[in-house]
């Protein structure tokens, strides 16, 4: 039995900054810190990306869960899915947290998010987060290719158009477009970088391949919880991905949880007979941040003679995601609006992903998988560029009965797996859906710029997933209170995605972010109530150093102008 003050399950966002806060309070109390960090997947280098789809770096690196109307992707690895987020950071709107709409039979009209979350109320908390992310916003001269056609789309059709903030070091990114399988050169500041290096730095322990399976409340006191955990069989060219067999216990005063949105209610609910008190809401109010999808063809001869810019191809060069425009959210205010809103934001993809888009050719309804139009579509794949509509629905996924181990059930060493959720859009959430592929259909199509390509599949598909241990006013409601600590369970959190309980209009790193930062701030300030250090007079949290790691360094040609002229542009 291994007995610390704090266990953190993940090592995501919720589970690095919380490691990262709680060990600046145990610095600044003259203690070692007491902090154990669990991660289910292996600890990844930079060196140990590669730009590359291959199927074999991708099983090491992702995890692609079916479930029932949903294909959700996940990070699997020590920092989480930030090793493979698209670096996009973005305060969520206000009227985000003012929402009142929701899935049918999800209880009385009331507000979403507890009373005491607002926007005002997250400001210090998302810039906090900025800082230690390293956020920065591009200027125009440095949006990616994909980023400035769809600005001038949008300018074209009567729209406005901003620049999207990134957690790059630009300095350091040479545009390579390979985000989504992680950045080899380190520019991208995924938490390995910065607040979970930091914290190591001063004293917390990771232990990766370490799948938490249960919890149960401890009798020892002052230690509160147990959590039994599987060593997994991740390491070597052989490995199977699986529970190894070998299973170890973890004794605490705290507990936190942030396993993600995927993570956290299979654990809960494996583990209801030893935390009898739980809300009953475990494992519902599922959500994907109202992810919608689409691919726009352009129409190369159009986009030189109506946008006029000539020799416009290879729009695949340059970052993921650059641009966006709120005009179908800016302006629509008050609760009548809710379910209603979205924005619409450029988002370059691997090219695996333009096998996935019907070929949106007459005749409507003809197959679209396979035949001639299918590789007329994938010839033009250079003028390819997706679409995320980041819509308000109704977080309308649900948990099924836990798997026996896990999250979900991995039949074999490679990526996919199958997840115990069932997930079928409302009304509303289809709805809004059509109207964002509306928006699209008139942005490309009024002057004929190119059409539009929706997905030949029919399940949701998302790698943002929210919820199942939502935050809400009471347990009748949700699963933990506005500083996510479980109802009737002191002493265990949930500080991560599965804590929020509305889609959120922009990626939802930065917000998950701040709720983690607000969430162990407030811990802290009642650390010497769990047994914690108590903390300081004069007390402050700081900025996490940036300490990259071994990665690769791009050699550059001196008669490479362009490159080293653009480079010194981001300096």
């Amino acid at each position: 039995m291994t007995r610390v003050d704090v266990c953190i399950v993940g090592s995501g966002f919720g589970g690095s900054i919380s490691a990262y806060r709680l060990a600046e309070l145990y610095r600044a109390a003259n203690r070692d810190a007491s902090i154990l960090v669990l991660e289910r997947g292996r600890r990844h280098l930079h060196t140990d990306f590669r730009q590359s789809m291959d199927i074999e770096h991708l099983a090491r690196v992702y995890g692609l869960v079916q479930g029932l109307g949903a294909q959700i992707v996940l990070g699997d690895g020590v920092g989480g899915s930030s090793n493979l987020y698209l670096a996009a950071s973005l305060r969520s709107p206000s009227e985000t947290f003012e929402r009142r709409d929701h899935h049918p039979n999800d209880g009385p009209d009331r507000r979403l998010w507890p009373r005491e979350i607002t926007r005002q109320a997250l400001n210090p908390y998302y810039a906090r987060a900025e800082q230690a992310l390293r956020v920065q916003r591009p200027s125009w001269n440095q949006v990616a290719k994909s980023g400035g056609l769809w600005a001038a789309s949008l300018a074209a059709a009567g729209h406005t158009c901003d620049r999207v903030p990134q957690a790059i070091d630009l300095s350091r990114c040479i545009q390579a477009k390979w985000c989504h399988t992680g950045c080899i050169f380190g520019a991208k500041n995924s938490v390995i970088t910065n607040y979970l290096s930091a914290a190591e730095a001063l004293g917390v322990q990771v232990r990766p391949n370490s799948q938490a399976e249960l919890v149960r409340q401890s009798v020892a006191r002052p230690y509160r919880y147990v959590v039994t955990a599987s060593q997994m069989d991740n390491e070597g060219p052989d490995a199977t991905r699986q529970p190894s067999g070998t299973t170890f216990d973890v004794e605490c005063k705290v507990l936190i949880l942030a396993a993600g949105a995927m993570g956290n209610s299979p654990l809960l609910m494996r583990s209801r007979p030893f935390l009898p008190s739980l809300s009953l809401r475990v494992g519902k109010h599922l959500g994907i941040n109202g992810d919608h999808i689409a691919a726009v063809e352009y129409d190369e001869r159009k986009v030189r003679d109506v946008l006029r810019l000539p020799g416009y191809g290879q729009i695949y060069k340059g970052n993921h995601i650059t641009t966006m425009s709120y005009d179908w959210w800016a302006g629509r205010t008050g609760n009548a609006n809710d379910g209603k809103r979205f924005t619409l934001q450029e988002i370059y993809l691997s090219q695996l992903a333009h096998t996935l888009y019907d070929d949106a050719r007459a005749p409507a309804g003809a197959p679209s998988w396979w035949g001639l139009q299918k590789k007329q579509a994938l010839s033009t794949f250079n003028n390819h560029v997706e679409i995320l509509a980041m819509v308000e629905d109704t977080h309308d996924g649900e948990f099924l009965a836990p798997p026996p181990s896990g999250s979900h059930v991995r039949p074999n060493a490679g990526p996919v797996g199958i997840g115990p959720f069932n997930y079928q859009l409302s009304e509303q959430s289809l709805q809004v859906r059509e109207a964002a592929n509306a928006a699209i259909r008139s942005v490309v199509e009024r002057n004929g710029l190119g059409r539009l390509m929706e997905p030949t599949y029919r399940n949701v598909s998302a790698a943002h997933p929210l919820g199942g241990c939502r935050m809400a006013d009471s347990k009748s409601l949700g699963v933990v209170d506005h500083q996510c600590e479980v109802f009737d369970n002191p002493g265990l959190f949930c500080m991560d995605s599965s804590a929020i309980p509305t889609s959120l209009g922009v990626n939802p790193s930065l917000t998950i972010s701040a709720v983690a930062e607000r969430a162990v701030e407030r811990l802290i300030a009642r650390g010497a109530d769990y047994d914690l250090p108590a903390r300081p007079a004069g007390f402050r949290p700081g900025v996490p150093a940036v300490n990259i790691g071994p990665h690769v360094t791009p050699r550059r040609s001196s008669s490479d102008a362009a490159v080293d002229a653009k480079v010194r542009s981001y300096g």
